[in-house]
């Protein structure tokens, strides 16, 4: 195996794919690169359906920080493999310092393991001058790797507390689309849910972009539905359609405000179309609306309501609910 030039030339490939799906995956700030998308979707897809036969939210929660783990465990590996593939490739590529004897498989995965970690013990080195650039080179990939890796954690964690308190918040107005509506009517105007959302929409739009900037963000499960950020964005969506479909008393200002909702959830909901999920073929089910119909200021019919609630958002929203692990009853569960 050592001294074939294909095996550098194969090296090299692992190298930049390494660094293209770390690079993609946590600066692109779009979308992620191909290894992190395939392997992390696959794996909560395995998870997702062992949870599916016996309702295991402590599994799902656990899987996040596992798969950033498992995430950025490959990229090292694969740099790793890379570059001892690399020095695998001309006999005198490292050789021992004493002896100037051309080391072994095992000796040149261990060089290229202090290399990367830019630990320099100095027993090996390279065994010629054209070999002097590469572990200088390995060493600031390295550096680069574990640098991106431990920045990318710390923001992870910074946007899943977000993630948290939006999700809580949102739940604070109410268990459900109903609740919502209910504790904040105002004898028909509905003033107080336009008030609400005031200080949430600017976290519901800096999280639609943080999670196309941090893919991995959509596999941080929370066990507690008061927490689930889909459940509490779908009731949240499902109570500003309704209250700006079925009351016209309320004033403009009001109203402009409940649209302005309801377009940054669904800027949030394109997001999602884009980088994470794939919609539904079909509409979710809507439950009976009557009890809905008989808050304070609503004048629309329980079909009006659910002829307005059935668009695509909805789809979306359902596929959305149903990939972090709850079923779209869920929202709907606690209403009257």
């Amino acid at each position: 195996m050592i001294g074939h030039p294909w095996i550098g030339v194969l090296g090299i490939l692992l190298i930049a794919l390494a660094n293209y799906d770390a690079v993609k995956t946590t600066l692109s700030a779009s979308h992620s690169g191909p290894i992190t998308n395939r392997l992390i979707s696959q794996i909560w897809a395995l998870l997702l359906a062992i949870h599916k036969r016996k309702q295991c939210h402590g599994l799902l929660s656990g899987a996040g920080p596992w798969l950033t783990v498992v995430l950025i465990i490959v990229w090292l590996a694969l740099a790793l493999t890379g570059w001892w593939l690399l020095f695998c490739s001309a006999t005198d590529a490292v050789v021992n310092t004493t002896t100037k004897v051309p080391a072994n498989l095992i000796e040149r995965l261990y060089y290229t393991g202090y290399t990367l970690t830019t630990l320099g013990y100095g027993d090996y080195v390279p065994g010629s001058d054209a070999w002097r650039m590469a572990p200088t080179l390995a060493a600031a990939n390295g550096f680069f790797l574990f640098t991106l890796t431990i920045t990318y954690m710390l923001s992870i964690v910074s946007n899943v507390t977000e993630k948290r308190h939006v999700a809580l918040s949102i739940h604070a107005l109410g268990e459900s689309p109903y609740y919502i509506l209910q504790a904040t009517h105002g004898n028909g105007r509905y003033a107080g849910l336009g008030q609400q959302l005031q200080p949430l929409q600017q976290s519901i739009s800096k999280l639609g972009q943080q999670h196309l900037a941090y893919p991995i963000l959509h596999y941080y499960h929370d066990p507690h539905s008061q927490k689930s950020l889909p459940l509490a964005l779908a009731r949240l969506y499902q109570a500003l359609v309704i209250a700006r479909t079925a009351c016209p008393d309320m004033d403009n200002v009001t109203k402009q405000q409940l649209t302005t909702g309801i377009t940054t959830l669904e800027n949030f909901i394109a997001t999602l179309g884009n980088a994470f999920i794939t919609p539904f073929t079909t509409m979710p089910d809507i439950p009976s609306l009557e009890a809905y119909s008989r808050l304070p200021g609503m004048t629309a019919s329980p079909h009006d309501l659910r002829q307005a609630l059935t668009v695509d958002q909805q789809r979306v929203l359902a596929a959305y609910v149903h990939k972090d692990g709850w079923q779209w009853h869920s929202i709907w569960q606690t209403d009257t």
